[in-house]
């Protein structure tokens, strides 16, 4: 079974603290959760407990206006508990899938025919599981997405390495051969670099400005700092080159006499992770 959550308030999923939903919408239209739900019940919290840790939507009502409407996140559900009139729980993303692909399989989902609960708050528990072919459009979840020039490979990948054994989920493309592996990078690459980072740090040289693949990326890049208005472009500097969208007047990091760990570690107390609450993990 999974779980299919959709809430009218277009910024009730853009949190990292705790969600909620009314208690009075669990389960309240008749059909839209399968029998496998039958035995669960808000009325008995410890129930709730085999709804942690399996697979689940977050979306938004058809009609919901928001920059992140037209997706939908994907992970599972931690911490379910009854406060008051809500359940409250904490969420742990692994990817997002655009709202297109959910409506695609909707019918392999158990949304009812006519759509008509995509436009429904409501917490639903459907029969089964999502369609491999589905999680095939997933679109994966990183804290960090980084663009680089070939030439400047050697530090990033000490940087990448560093992260990744401090358990920091991070796109560098030698980590994702498989993945990428019959993609069309430039679509593919849109919706990494404009979608699926809560940040992209921009690896800035003389050669950066000069690569193919580097100007795709920084303009998706770009086009999410544009549209959010936040913190999501960190550049860092092996030399004064100016790149094209990226301001003078913002911030970096100089690489210059810094080594990778020394970096990595700046990285870290940005994502707000100290070495020793990873090194917990």
């Amino acid at each position: 079974m999974f779980n299919i959550l959709i809430k009218y308030d277009a910024t009730a999923w853009e949190t990292d603290q705790l969600m909620r939903m009314p208690v009075g919408r669990f389960k309240d239209y008749e059909g839209y959760s399968g029998s496998e739900a039958a035995d669960i019940s808000s009325d008995e919290p410890t129930t709730l407990k085999s709804l942690e840790g399996i697979d689940s939507l977050l979306m938004y009502e058809t009609g919901s206006k928001g920059p992140n409407v037209d997706l939908v996140r994907f992970g599972c559900l931690r911490s379910i508990k009854v406060v008051g009139k809500e359940l409250v729980f904490r969420f742990e993303e692994k990817g997002k899938f655009p709202r297109t692909v959910v409506e695609e399989f909707a019918e392999r989902l158990g949304i009812h025919s006519s759509l008509w609960e995509l436009g429904t708050t409501h917490w639903a528990i459907k029969d089964g599981s999502i369609p491999k072919a589905m999680l095939e459009n997933l679109i994966r979840s990183y804290d960090l997405v980084f663009s680089f020039a070939g030439e400047d490979r050697q530090y990033v990948k000490r940087v990448a390495d560093y992260l990744r054994r401090k358990g920091v989920k991070t796109f560098y493309d030698q980590y994702e051969e498989a993945n990428l592996w019959g993609k069309d990078l430039v679509e593919h690459f849109q919706l990494v670099y404009r979608r699926s980072g809560q940040y992209c740090v921009i690896f800035i040289s003389k050669h950066y400005v000069n690569k193919m693949w580097t100007k795709p990326e920084r303009q998706a890049a770009l086009s999410r700092a544009l549209k959010e208005k936040g913190e999501y472009i960190l550049p860092a500097r092996f030399d004064e080159t100016e790149v094209p969208g990226i301001s003078p007047t913002m911030h970096y990091i100089p690489l210059v006499g810094k080594s990778p760990a020394k970096f990595g570690q700046l990285i870290l107390e940005k994502l707000g992770i100290t070495t020793h609450m990873r090194n917990a993990v």
